[in-house]
């Protein structure tokens, strides 16, 4: 996930930069089931697309393509990853 996220704590076989990625698929009810909502293996990120920007090592080129997109792209990746 890159330097960005590490920890540098290795649990088990992951090094202190590998995380469980959490599905998806109810992350648009995360606000309204839990009352919050924080994203990334911290909960450091508080929207999807703040939870993207924060990926490095074999997400960045997703980020970047992410970070790159008009306002219109973002928003509707959003909008599909929140429909999961």
């Amino acid at each position: 996930m890159g330097p960005g996220l590490a920890d540098g704590q290795a649990v088990g076989e992951a090094t202190g930069s590998e995380w469980r990625t959490p599905p998806l698929w109810g992350s648009g009810l995360t606000q309204t089931v839990n009352g919050n909502s924080f994203f990334l293996h911290d909960g450091r990120a508080r929207t999807l697309a703040e939870a993207i920007l924060w990926h490095g090592g074999e997400g960045q080129k997703a980020r970047d393509r992410f970070a790159a997109a008009d306002a219109a792209d973002r928003d509707a990746l959003v909008k599909f990853l929140e429909s999961f």
